[in-house]
């Protein structure tokens, strides 16, 4: 039996199709713990000596609480559905309704016709920690950046030629500099523009104090999972953190390749009549694709293989930027072979460059 889950902030919206495709029944419940509780009892009534499969939308916002219910009790098969495929088989229905229960039923239709190929929702874990910890501190990061950016312009009314003396504001010294600023000459306007410079020097260093902490904690977190990722010149706390939390601690797939194309780094192929070629892949998880990309630019600047490997496609007559591309799919091969589990002596992850 396949179960399609229309997920909504308040309510969630059941259908259930049994092996030969049959209706069996629709249910609506409210996305709270107790609803979700009434959900899992309908399902089962409807059964019918069937295993269930479940096909839940938005598992990593709406929808993840239900998943998260599901696989805590046991259910085996929960499978993540994305809406634009959802809207592919409502559109193939004998109606062109856009209802809750039309969606979920399209889910349910979904996941007896490709049920396999859809991904498996995974039971959260110390991964699913070290995605939240990443987030966490890149979304503190980009606001320290913007209050850096309203400080600078702040400084430049009262002393475009600050920085010759403070030195650049992502530096302790530089902030100091401008919570003690001072101006020589009194204005009716001064104690307002002191005011805010001070307040957004205060806040920007309890920004890079919570920043620091984060990154302390991220690198305690990695270092306990024993990730062999940090063998990898390039790959500190953070990287390490992005591409466990992206990933897992257990590597979900089958290649190097399907890697490289999770995280957009496989080249797209495109054909028409006579003509073949490839094209640069924008898609895929650009988190994964920035994290191996930060790893690709310190490689290239200190190691000397990769350096050697870039020299190489540069003389084959790439671009730069097409010799950094191939450096990162390079580099892919690496990671995928890092994660493999090895009982027997430490890989030797850098020397496989040059393979």
């Amino acid at each position: 039996m396949d179960v399609g889950v229309d997920t909504h902030k308040k309510a969630h919206v059941l259908v259930a199709v049994g092996a030969q495709g049959q209706l069996l029944g629709t249910r609506t419940v409210a996305n709270t713990p107790e609803g979700w509780v009434t959900a899992l009892q309908w399902a089962r009534e409807q059964q019918q000596q069937q295993q269930v499969r479940w096909g839940v939308e938005n598992t990593g916002s709406l929808g993840k609480g239900f998943a998260q219910f599901l696989l805590a009790q046991g259910e085996a098969e929960v499978r993540e559905v994305v809406p634009h495929r959802t809207a592919q088989y409502r559109r193939r229905g004998r109606t062109q309704d856009k209802t809750d229960a039309a969606d979920a039923l399209a889910m349910a239709r979904l996941l007896g016709a490709e049920g396999a190929s859809l991904p498996l929702v995974q039971i959260d874990d110390a991964s699913t920690e070290l995605r939240r910890l990443s987030d966490h501190r890149d979304n503190l990061v980009a606001d320290r950046t913007r209050l850096i950016n309203q400080h600078h312009a702040q400084m430049l009314q009262r002393d475009p030629r600050y920085e010759e003396r403070s030195g650049p504001l992502t530096q302790a010294a530089g902030v100091r500099y401008c919570q003690e600023f001072d101006p020589s000459h009194a204005h009716a306007l001064v104690p307002t523009r002191l005011l805010i410079v001070r307040q957004l020097a205060t806040r920007i260093t309890a920004l890079t104090t919570e920043i620091a902490e984060l990154t302390a904690l991220m690198g305690q977190r990695v270092v306990a999972l024993g990730t062999p990722l940090l063998q990898l010149r390039g790959v500190g706390p953070v990287v390490a953190a992005r591409l466990v939390g992206e990933l897992g601690g257990t590597l979900r797939v089958h290649s190097a390749a399907a890697l490289a194309a999770l995280a957009g780094i496989a080249p797209v192929a495109v054909a028409s009549g006579s003509r073949h070629g490839h094209r640069v892949n924008f898609g895929g998880n650009r988190q994964r694709n920035r994290a191996i990309h930060i790893i690709a630019l310190t490689q290239r600047r200190c190691e000397p293989l990769a350096q050697a490997y870039y020299a190489k496609k540069r003389a084959e007559g790439k671009t730069a930027r097409a010799a950094m591309r191939c450096l990162k799919r390079r580099l892919v091969d690496v990671l995928y072979r890092l994660w493999q589990p090895r009982p027997e002596a430490s890989p030797q992850p850098v020397a496989a460059i040059a393979a």
